[in-house]
């Protein structure tokens, strides 16, 4: 059996992850790999991009209720938030997601996660329940914006 087989009319799932789907949206999705994960690292989609897109990728930390810092196009972070997200500043300097430059981003994103990898284990513990609230919220966010996108679609439609 190779790495990329499943069961035919099943959604792929990964070998590498235990547990449900990544398609599975009600809630109930955990992935067992991130029980050793406080931060995940999002490269996204686009980098040198002259706007941001958020994609799975990002959604899945959300999801399993991880703080993330963002590998992508300016302004990543900024539409998160004016999508209703909240992020992490002040535990995580998200000062990179301003930086039009993608060489001095890339330099701003390896520093960030220079200091965050030589934080002792106890405060990036502190950071994960300091953080709480604001990864409960999201997850919230997120399954709450994925019952309610039929809807919307639908207007969408037929307002055109």
């Amino acid at each position: 059996m190779g790495q990329f087989n499943s069961t035919p009319g099943e959604p792929y799932c990964d070998p590498m992850i235990t547990g449900k789907s990544a398609q599975f949206m009600d809630g109930e999705t955990y992935c067992d790999f991130y029980d050793n994960i406080a931060i995940d690292i999002v490269t996204e989609t686009v980098y040198n991009y002259p706007s941001p897109q958020i994609t799975e990728k990002t959604l899945r930390p959300i999801l399993q209720k991880r703080m993330f810092l963002i590998v992508g196009a300016p302004g990543s972070i900024e539409l998160l938030q004016y999508q209703g997200f909240q992020t992490f500043h002040p535990w995580i300097c998200e000062d990179y997601d301003c930086i039009k430059d993608p060489f001095s981003r890339m330099d701003a994103v390896l520093a960030e996660l220079d200091r965050l990898t030589n934080l002792p284990l106890d405060t990036i513990q502190e950071y994960m329940l300091e953080c709480n609230d604001i990864l409960d919220h999201n997850r919230a966010h997120l399954i709450k914006e994925y019952h309610e996108m039929p809807t919307r679609l639908a207007t969408i439609i037929e307002e055109m």
